[in-house]
């Protein structure tokens, strides 16, 4: 099963390239770490579903529809800004955690809805699960998750969600060694602990990584602050991989 999940991870990462968007590379790394997890039953009634697209391109299709009005109302389905202090405790829909809750309960008896309508469902649930992981996504009101906060990366001006997104991402883990992408280093009760199904608590724990996020002085990312923000990372999208898999396991088990 390792072994399975570091080729996959290494395929996924060979075609971030062609991709427009965690950015598309992010979403399908936890695609491929879930899908790698779950039993064949789930991989094959999925699989009926999705038809010949694959799982990493369903994860990626809610960034890929924004520019299509007909979907205007699931832009803010990807994130829950909260102000700082706060916690995901007292919810006003839509928003992420809302919009999970949504879709799985509706997976849940998929038999009650069309075809079309349970395919639209999975690509959400695997896309908001990679978004639920990337602490911007439930960040603050004030600054739009990191938007219009303007930072400098190296020499270039962008803004911090962006680096959080795709940036660190692309320039300083893809192709890395890959041992982050697997469970070897975590016990059967760190996993356990990890795959306990809370959707509530699973915000929170993204959100925790926030003060890290925005801990940077003068608007610029320096070294030090790059490489302390690769292993939060890799461990933004292990976790959502293993908690994706625990979700399929449950719905389509």
């Amino acid at each position: 099963m390792k072994s399975k999940i570091f080729l996959t991870v290494i395929i996924c990462f060979c075609l971030h390239s062609i991709c427009n968007a965690w950015g598309a590379a992010g979403h399908k790394i936890v695609a491929k770490i879930a899908f790698n997890r779950v039993s064949p039953a789930v991989k094959d009634s999925i699989s009926k579903y999705l038809g010949y697209t694959t799982v990493e391109q369903a994860a990626v299709w809610m960034d890929e529809i924004k520019g299509d009005h007909t979907y205007d109302s699931l832009s803010v389905w990807h994130y829950l800004d909260i102000p700082k202090g706060g916690l995901v405790d007292t919810l006003s829909p839509p928003n992420i955690v809302w919009a999970l809750k949504k879709v799985i309960g509706e997976l849940k008896n998929r038999q009650n809805y069309p075809k079309d309508h349970v395919v639209m469902d999975i690509k959400i649930l695997f896309h908001l699960m990679g978004d639920l992981h990337q602490p911007l996504h439930t960040g603050f009101p004030g600054d739009r998750g990191g938007n219009d906060v303007k930072v400098y990366y190296g020499a270039n001006l962008t803004n911090l969600h962006k680096v959080w997104d795709t940036e660190i991402l692309e320039n300083e883990i893809l192709g890395a060694p890959l041992d982050w992408a697997n469970t070897k280093h975590l016990s059967k009760e760190e996993l356990s602990k990890i795959q306990h199904i809370d959707l509530i608590e699973w915000a929170n724990d993204s959100r925790s990584n926030l003060d890290s996020v925005y801990a940077f002085k003068n608007g610029t990312l320096n070294h030090k602050y790059v490489k302390r923000s690769v292993p939060i990372i890799q461990k933004q999208l292990l976790k959502g991989g293993l908690r994706l898999a625990t979700l399929l396991q449950v719905i389509f088990g």
